[in-house]
């Protein structure tokens, strides 16, 4: 067993001497969001939680799927998000409700000092999809999030809906894909935007 080890040691060290290429980490974060003042303020504070996450959602590595085996979920060896999706969702979903309008303040976290004056209402998501799709030579962004809107004194449910975006793209290259995401949370962040302005 030492003997092997030994052998494949010296394989490794030898490939590195003769200029065999090692594959390099890239890290990827999504483009910031701007819906351009889209609504009227709705509320008066908007607290945006982290976003929940469960399984290799926690995890650094983009993942993927095949299209002839949707159900399994597939991790990306050399390709990561700079933060874990939760993270990143969180900070997109802020930058969205921020620049949106929808509120006259948008927060990450309640003060320790919170008036019960203030009408605050509290934003919850779960991610339910944040992965590409592989077919051939095509690529399909799939992006799910589970979302409610609810007030803080008394819990009144605004709005409870799942929001999905997809796109297809005729490359497999990562950046592309990258863009990709930040699109299909816009038309998501959007889409609850209308929702909310209806309500």
């Amino acid at each position: 067993m030492f003997l092997f080890r030994l052998i494949l040691l010296v394989s490794l060290l030898s490939a590195c001497s003769l200029g065999g290429d090692i594959p390099q980490d890239h890290y990827y974060r999504l483009p910031e969001i701007s819906l351009e003042k889209l609504a009227a303020p709705r509320f008066d504070t908007l607290l945006v939680k982290p976003v929940r996450a469960s399984g290799l959602y926690h995890e650094r590595a983009m993942l993927y799927t095949d299209k002839q085996r949707p159900l399994e979920l597939h991790r990306y060896n050399y390709n990561f998000w700079a933060e874990p999706p939760a993270s990143l969702l969180q900070n997109a979903l802020y930058q969205g409700m921020l620049s949106s309008g929808i509120a006259g303040q948008v927060i990450r976290q309640l003060p320790r000092q919170a008036s019960h004056k203030t009408d605050t209402s509290i934003l919850d998501s779960r991610i339910i999809h944040f992965e590409r799709q592989i077919d051939g030579s095509e690529v399909i962004i799939q992006l799910a999030l589970e979302i409610t809107l609810h007030r803080a004194d008394d819990s009144t449910l605004l709005l409870s809906k799942t929001y999905r975006a997809s796109e297809k793209l005729q490359t497999t290259a990562i950046y592309p894909s990258v863009e990709a995401f930040g699109g299909a949370l816009e038309r998501i962040l959007e889409k609850m935007i209308e929702d909310l302005q209806s309500r």
